[in-house]
């Protein structure tokens, strides 16, 4: 073998003029092939560089890895949240699931009723809540009880026919007929009025509040308070009576019911003013229907009747009524959230009947058949309460079964809230039922 070969070729136990490299064993399996993935180094990539000072090489190699760019990490972010809101919603249903979150994060684990308020026992007690607020009215006294059942405020009365309206913020407390009225809020009272017969009094969701009253020389009249209880506006009606009145929630205007009759048939109007001008703006007649209450929900009025409900327009038409038929109203509610509760009966008296809950567009959205007794029904938020002899029933708005609870025989009243909870209205005090 010659000497050009010789220095050619690598040396097989050390190294020569080039690194060579080691040949496998003869029983040793050959290496992987390579990736090409172990040539990058940490200095390779710019990323690495922290304020300009690149980090130092530990011998040690990663895999090449792109960085996520601010608008794929927005992306992610965002696909995230949908599908977390998607699955709660799923999981919540129509809001029920989260308001029983509300009732935990306010109320904790506690199921069941619990005793929260105590008041003197009365024969005929009326009762509405301003929040955490229970206002309690009798024909002796009115009292106000905070969240931890003491009393922040209390007031001797003599009424012989209490009567009790809230809006959820402020409550307003009449003798019907009689020559009292106090306007509240939480803390206390907001205005006093003797100056009778009074005859309704709503507050609407701004705080203003319309009171209607007989006043002698005419046949009723209506007065207007703004949110600071100052007298605004006032009318007098000479040819028919006036039964209820409440103020728009645009602060302008105030609608009035009014009762009369026309060829021996009953005929409620419903007349709006502007709170800068005497004479009505628009009238709406409601044909064969005795109007009871009215309340404002979204751009029109809701008139409960003694044979319909109806949903009147600014602009003086009926845009939606629904008859009640052969049956008879028993009871109603104005306080759900967009709808309209009402107990009908088959017969002037007895308990066979159903509930009903009545949309604004006037149709039917849920309806229940009863066979027996119901002691009292409440409604607020988007549920239903009704109270029978030895139960309580939470419904939705649907009137689906949501809750229900047993052993209410002591139990007089209910007053539903709108986060799911309900009060349970005992003789000298009340339970919260959390669902």
């Amino acid at each position: 073998m010659n000497d050009d070969f010789r220095k050619s070729a690598p040396d097989e136990g050390g190294a020569s003029g080039k690194a060579g490299k080691k040949r496998p064993a003869p029983d040793e399996p050959p290496a992987p092939a390579s990736d090409g993935l172990e040539e990058y180094r940490w200095e390779d990539f710019p990323d690495d560089d922290l304020n300009g000072v690149r980090l130092p090489i530990e011998g040690k190699r990663r895999p090449f890895q792109r960085p996520w760019t601010i608008p794929e990490r927005v992306l992610l972010l965002f696909v995230l949240w949908l599908a977390l809101g998607a699955a709660l919603l799923s999981a919540l249903g129509h809001g029920t699931g989260l308001d029983a979150v509300r009732r935990y994060l306010r109320y904790g684990s506690h199921n069941g009723a619990e005793r929260l308020y105590s008041y003197p026992a009365s024969t005929a007690t009326r009762f509405a809540s301003m929040g955490d607020t229970l206002v309690i009215l009798t024909d002796t006294s009115l009292r106000l009880l905070n969240a931890d059942g003491e009393e922040v405020w209390s007031q001797p009365v003599r009424m012989s026919a209490p009567a009790l309206s809230s809006n959820g913020n402020r409550a307003v407390a009449w003798d019907v007929g009689g020559s009292e009225l106090y306007a509240l809020n939480e803390s206390g009272p907001l205005l006093s009025l003797d100056d009778g017969p009074f005859i309704s009094a709503r507050f609407n969701q701004n705080g203003w509040l319309a009171v209607t009253t007989g006043k002698q020389g005419y046949k009723g009249a209506v007065r207007v308070y703004d949110m600071k209880m100052k007298p605004v506006f006032e009318f007098q009606s000479s040819r028919r009576f006036v039964a209820d009145a409440c103020v728009l929630n645009d602060n302008s205007r105030v609608a009035a019911v009014t009762l009369g009759q026309e060829e021996s048939v009953f005929v409620s109007d419903a007349l709006y003013y502007r709170l800068n001008e005497k004479e009505p703006e628009t009238n709406c007649a409601i044909a064969d229907a005795l109007a009871l209450e009215l309340c404002q929900r979204g751009g029109g009025l809701t008139a409960v009747c003694d044979t319909c409900v109806a949903r009147l327009t600014p602009s003086g038409t009926i845009a939606a009524r629904y008859d009640y038929g052969d049956a008879s109203l028993r009871e109603y509610d104005l306080g759900g959230d967009g709808f309209t509760t009402l107990y009908l009966s088959r017969y002037q008296s007895g308990s066979m009947g159903r509930i009903v809950t009545v949309g604004n567009d006037g149709a039917e959205l849920g309806s229940v058949d009863v066979m027996e007794e119901v002691a009292d029904i409440s409604a607020a938020g988007r549920y239903v309460a009704a109270l029978y002899t030895d139960r309580l029933v939470v419904y939705n708005l649907a009137l689906g079964t949501y809750a229900s609870l047993g052993g209410t025989e002591n139990v007089q009243g209910v007053l539903m809230r709108p986060d799911g909870s309900a009060l349970l209205l005992g003789a000298s005090s009340a339970q919260l039922f959390l669902p």
